[in-house]
């Protein structure tokens, strides 16, 4: 699956290291093609702040429907 800049998104599973819930919504702001394709994905509280940044492969994320 491929994705675009600014597609908003979710995760597909849980990290507790580094603070993400499975379903978390964020906006994809950078994509990468090398070593291998994957997004950078921001997440915001409320109030818009950027809560945390984390890069994810395709596998790991989802359109939102």
């Amino acid at each position: 699956m491929s994705f675009e800049v600014y597609e908003s998104v979710k995760i597909k599973e849980d990290n507790p290291n580094k603070g993400t819930k499975k379903g978390d919504i964020g906006t994809i702001i950078m994509v990468y093609d090398t070593p291998n394709k994957a997004y950078e994905v921001e997440f915001v509280d409320e109030e818009g702040r950027v809560k945390y940044q984390e890069v994810y492969l395709s596998n790991q994320i989802d359109k939102l429907k």
